[in-house]
């Protein structure tokens, strides 16, 4: 792998993206250091994000960050409806990083029609046309870029709403922290000669990529995985959660002879993971390696709580455009998305 052959495939420019994501990360974090709300927080008491696609990686990240910590219900809602239960005590997270997401604005409407105060985090579209017409609370993301590639412009603003409402109580250290962090591993992933990422990418290759992780800890991120694996390198992937997989799907495993070869699984792990649901892992390990093409345990790393579960959203990106690169695929366009979305305007 060198930087001529990335050239030849990367018609969009997505390593710079990645080269530069813990600029992104400080960017975001500068932003959005000084911003206030209308919205009256003694009101909420449980909260709804919605969006879609990586739009709504954001949500299900600060759900899973704050899964201990926050004293309100939060549900993330990848969907035209809104739960029965959003009423004038929710707040509503409208999240799209294109602005036009249909899902997202039609949710939003909803939300407003039962009562629900609402902040929008946008970089344009019809969204900041309805904040501005609306008098809608809103933060404005630098655009010019695909969302799944802007993690940090996305999910920064949602640790700050948290932290507006006393649910976050650490100041600016955690974040700063965690962008210097992102800039160490950038140094080890930007070598495309020799890193972890895409010798992680060469194991795989020609494989269906399965990746499993404890539900609560590292959800968001298991499926950030798939995600990236699919928009990137244009290849199915598939992920699972524990100890829900341990008792339906870890069954499924006896039957798999027709895919001898043909399967590579990627085990997530964090420190903080339930004792035991990392015996349960180890089992399933056990269980499972002879039939699997590879089997690899990837643990987070970093100072502190939020600089982990990044760390492995870093190394999913890094891992997908790899992976992209080996299968001389360009790893920007979604030609199947826009054609569905093409389709969908006729209608």
């Amino acid at each position: 792998m060198d930087k001529k052959h990335i050239q030849s495939l990367d018609s969009q420019d997505m390593w710079q993206k990645l080269v530069t994501f813990p600029n992104q990360w400080q960017e975001a974090t500068d932003l959005t250091s000084d911003i206030d709300f209308t919205i009256d927080k003694e009101r909420i008491n449980k909260i709804c994000f919605v969006g879609m696609g990586g739009s709504a990686s954001g949500g299900e990240l600060i759900q899973a960050y704050l899964y201990e910590e926050c004293p309100y219900p939060i549900e993330i809602t990848r969907h035209y409806k809104i739960p029965g239960w959003v009423d004038e005590n929710t707040l509503v997270v409208a999240s799209s990083f294109s602005g036009n997401t249909e899902e997202t604005l039609t949710g939003l409407v909803a939300a407003r029609d039962k009562g629900a105060q609402s902040i929008i985090v946008t970089s344009g579209g019809e969204l900041m046309l309805k904040a501005a017409k609306e008098n809608i609370d809103y933060i404005k993301l630098p655009g010019g870029m695909e969302s799944r590639t802007a993690i940090g412009y996305i999910f920064i603003p949602l640790y700050r709403i948290m932290q507006y409402l006393d649910v976050i109580k650490e100041g600016e250290k955690i974040l700063n922290e965690t962008q210097h962090f992102l800039s160490d591993q950038n140094e080890l992933y930007s070598n495309p000669e020799d890193n972890e990422a895409l010798n992680l990418a060469h194991d795989i290759k020609d494989t269906l990529p399965i990746f499993y992780s404890d539900a609560v800890t590292l959800q968001p991120v298991s499926l950030w995985w798939q995600n990236q694996f699919q928009q990137n390198a244009k290849t199915l992937a598939y992920s699972n959660t524990l100890p829900e997989m341990t008792h339906n799907e870890i069954v499924g495993w006896e039957q798999v002879v027709h895919l001898t070869g043909r399967l590579s699984v990627i085990m997530l792990k964090d420190k903080s993971d339930s004792p035991r649901v990392q015996r349960r892992m180890d089992i399933v390990q056990e269980l499972i390696e002879d039939q699997t093409a590879s089997l690899h345990i990837i643990n987070s790393r970093g100072p502190n709580h939020l600089s982990r579960m990044v760390s492995l959203v870093q190394m999913a990106d890094w891992t997908s455009f790899y992976l992209a690169m080996l299968g001389n695929i360009d790893p920007t366009p979604v030609t199947k998305i826009d054609l569905l979305k093409r389709k969908l305007s006729e209608a």
